[in-house]
């Protein structure tokens, strides 16, 4: 019974994180063969400012898409 824990900054929409663990649980199931109904997935939302990226604090990398495009492009 796979328990699958992801941590992430704080900004995607409803609909991409029910994209997010839909595609988790398949993945799951395509590479171990675990049962849908058996895969269990939860998300962790942090706001930027309590997160270190590549050394970096408050990157903002979700979160500054939908503040700014030009910078989402970049991140892509």
């Amino acid at each position: 019974m796979p328990f699958i824990q992801c941590d992430l900054e704080q900004g995607l929409s409803d609909s991409q994180k029910k994209e997010l663990v839909r595609r988790m649980a398949e993945i799951t199931h395509k590479a171990i063969g675990s049962a849908m109904g058996h895969i269990n997935v939860v998300l962790r939302e942090h706001p930027s400012v309590n997160l270190v990226e590549a050394g970096e604090v408050d990157r903002a990398l979700i979160s500054s898409r939908r503040t700014n495009p030009k910078r989402s492009a970049k991140v892509a």
